[in-house]
């Protein structure tokens, strides 16, 4: 037994050697051959034109063409650009130690909004923020829908319906209810319009700026679309252009502002677009049919289905639109009286705070509110399911939501920002955030301080 052991060990390490001897003779002659192959002939003979391609070709972009490649339809993909612009990461704010003080931590500061002030019934929300559209059925599950409203009534922030179909639920639970009206036949009962707090009609959004959409009639359910006033065999329809009859023929902004005033009992009206470079011009028709507020969406704006070529390729970026619109809104001398609200890429505090010192009113949140939805379950997703899968309608297979942890963890992270934003008020010493101005911001690049209209950096004060 002892003889065997010792034969086998000795065997084992005779292995052991011989592999060592091979190993130190071949690396060396693999890796003088490799790199001589490298040094010596065409690219297209060695691996390093799939090292060259993955440069040329991102990740990204390949998945792109192998999904069209595989089935010859319009990619789409949800969430938005990841397309590098700049953006408010090129901003700083500015605080106030010596030469102005800072607030005391005792300070109250009031981050309220008042949306419409020139209307009848004006909006009121405890601060500049609110959840921007992303539709039932067209976008998020019901659970989702009911979380974002419960968050908003919690938070007495306001509350956008997107495209989808009303849901008296979300009505009933949110503190104030924007109704989204437009290009499509649904959601113009007057009974309906008529519990909106705020309508918002809808010509385009960053990642889908003014195109038509058609959804499968196996897309959304039978309850959904008997929401839309729908037959089972209907596809759900978003027109290009806006209507208020039919919708091959096409109607007017100040036709469809007149309608809406005549439908409601004084309560704003809005416009929202994605954000193109005839921005002024479009401004100039918003202005023309008297809006109360005008809502602009930056092409880092998400949606749930948007084609890819539209979502990158379309649009200006969230920062060069609020600063254009801001600027030519003060030429035309209607900055006082015309509410702008702004959406896009925004994720926390720091950056709201820039647009609402760029002139912004308020900030929408869309991507990140979802993501705050999630927070506590997705681990229930993950690794074999993506975390949208608990909040996206069409999802299959779809992980439930719970939806009281899901909007307390949106209300969390509502009232987080909140108190942050509230502390750097104070560290820039202000009592409110209406008097937030372009004063409070410098540019870390002379491009972007050009672009919003502040000071570069680099350069001191005066």
């Amino acid at each position: 037994m002892g003889s065997t052991l010792g034969a086998v060990l000795i065997a084992g390490l005779l292995v052991v050697m011989l592999t060592a001897l091979v190993l130190w003779w071949l690396v060396p002659h693999m890796a003088r051959r490799t790199v001589r192959r490298l040094l010596t002939r065409p690219m297209s003979d060695t691996l390093a034109e799939l090292y060259l391609s993955v440069k040329s070709t991102p990740p990204a972009d390949f998945l792109y063409s192998s999904l069209r490649s595989q089935t010859g339809q319009v990619v789409i993909r949800p969430m938005g650009s990841a397309r590098p612009a700049h953006g408010f990461d090129d901003l700083a704010l500015v605080p106030a130690q010596l030469a102005r003080p800072p607030l005391s931590e005792a300070a109250d500061v009031d981050l309220s909004m008042v949306l419409g002030r020139q209307a009848k019934k004006p909006v009121h929300a405890s601060m500049p923020l609110y959840l921007s559209g992303m539709a039932y059925g067209l976008a998020l599950t019901k659970d989702a829908r009911l979380a974002l409203a419960a968050a908003s009534g919690r938070t007495r922030i306001p509350l956008n319906s997107g495209q989808g179909p009303f849901l008296a639920e979300e009505r009933e639970r949110c503190s104030t209810y924007v109704l989204q009206f437009g290009r499509w036949m649904w959601n113009r009962d007057p009974a309906i319009l008529r519990q909106a707090d705020m309508i918002e009609v809808q010509v385009g959004q960053g990642a889908m700026p003014g195109n038509a959409v058609i959804a499968t009639p196996g897309e959304v359910g039978p309850d959904i679309k008997q929401l839309m006033g729908l037959s089972p065999a209907d596809p759900p329809t978003i027109h290009a252009n806006l209507f208020l009859k039919e919708p091959n023929q096409p109607t007017p902004l100040k036709e469809v502002v007149a309608f809406l005033r005549g439908e409601t009992d004084g309560i704003p009206i809005a416009l929202k677009m994605g954000a193109g470079q005839r921005l002024e011009e479009d401004l100039d028709v918003c202005l023309e049919a008297g809006v109360d507020v005008i809502v602009i969406d930056g092409t880092e704006g998400a949606t749930g289905n948007a084609p890819i070529t539209l979502s990158d390729h379309f649009g200006i970026t969230t920062l060069q639109a609020l600063a254009r619109a801001v600027a030519h809104l003060e030429r035309r001398g209607r900055r006082g009286d015309v509410g702008l609200l702004v959406s896009g890429g925004f994720r926390e505090p720091g950056d709201f705070l820039k647009a609402l010192a760029l002139g912004a009113d308020g900030v929408g949140l869309a991507t990140i509110a979802m993501f705050a939805l999630a927070h506590r379950q997705i681990t229930d997703a993950v690794p074999f399911h993506p975390p949208t899968d608990l909040v996206f309608y069409r999802a299959e297979p779809r992980i439930p939501l719970n939806l009281d942890q899901a909007s307390q963890s949106l209300t969390n992270f509502l009232e987080s920002c909140r108190a942050e934003m509230t502390i750097a008020l104070r560290t820039m010493g202000h009592q409110s955030v209406s008097q937030l101005s372009p004063r409070d911001l410098c540019a870390l690049d002379p491009e972007v301080a050009r672009l919003a209209r502040v000071p570069y950096a680099g350069d001191p004060e005066g």
